[in-house]
């Protein structure tokens, strides 16, 4: 059988406790707050605030407004003050007449499953290359790259020469996990994740506390 890990941000705990392969995977926390309907009439299309971080989106129930990073994990509670900053940055761009009331209820936060060089990672697994497929790590931009990744898992899986060279998205592309004898030299040989790696990639751990969290824009 084939398998492939296609987690988005919850694919580095797969592939270090399930595989044991280093997988420095971190994640991009990003918000979203949406408006009280006819709020949407404000806008015809799509507006982005490159100086805020976010973009402003005219829906069926409302106007909403998602964006902004922050590096903190997929087991940290969210931060409540973005949502407050998103509803102030767009009051401030927006005005308040026909803008209406912030829905709380539709407060959301999401997870953009980022690689250290922004780059996908797409191909086999090293430890179980003839089953063990990646398509992990896109980004901003997963929809994008959603079709054209299926594509080449499916050809990896059918034994065809993929339509794209493969090789800078291989997970091996990141050397950092020296092996003696099959075990970490930094830490816990029987998890496969050393406490290093831990504390550097906190997607791939338990919750970091709050003022780890590195928090940009």
């Amino acid at each position: 059988d084939e398998i492939v890990i296609a987690a988005g941000a919850h694919s580095a705990h797969l592939v270090s406790s399930a595989m044991g392969e280093f997988c420095p995977l971190e994640t991009e926390r990003g918000y979203s707050v949406t408006f009280s309907k006819n709020s949407d009439s404000l806008l015809t299309r799509a507006v982005c605030d490159p100086s805020a971080g976010w973009i402003a989106t005219p829906m069926s129930g409302g106007l909403r407004v998602a964006g902004k990073v922050e590096l903190g994990g997929v087991n940290a509670p969210p931060t409540p003050a973005r949502w407050n900053q998103i509803e102030r940055e767009t009051r401030t761009l927006l005005g308040d007449e026909g803008l209406g009331e912030r829905i709380p209820s539709k407060d959301w936060l999401g997870f953009r499953p980022t690689m250290p060089d922004a780059l996908p990672v797409i191909g086999r697994s090293q430890k179980l290359p003839k089953s063990v497929f990646y398509a992990f790590g896109h980004q901003h931009v997963g929809w994008t790259l959603g079709g054209i990744t299926g594509q080449l898992v499916s050809e990896m899986v059918q034994g065809k020469k993929p339509s794209v060279d493969l090789a800078p998205y291989a997970l091996s592309r990141f050397r950092f996990r020296n092996q003696i004898g099959g075990q970490s030299i930094f830490g816990n040989p029987k998890s496969g994740v050393n406490t290093q790696q831990q504390r550097c990639f906190s997607s791939s751990s338990s919750d970091p506390p709050a003022d780890s969290l590195v928090k940009l824009r």
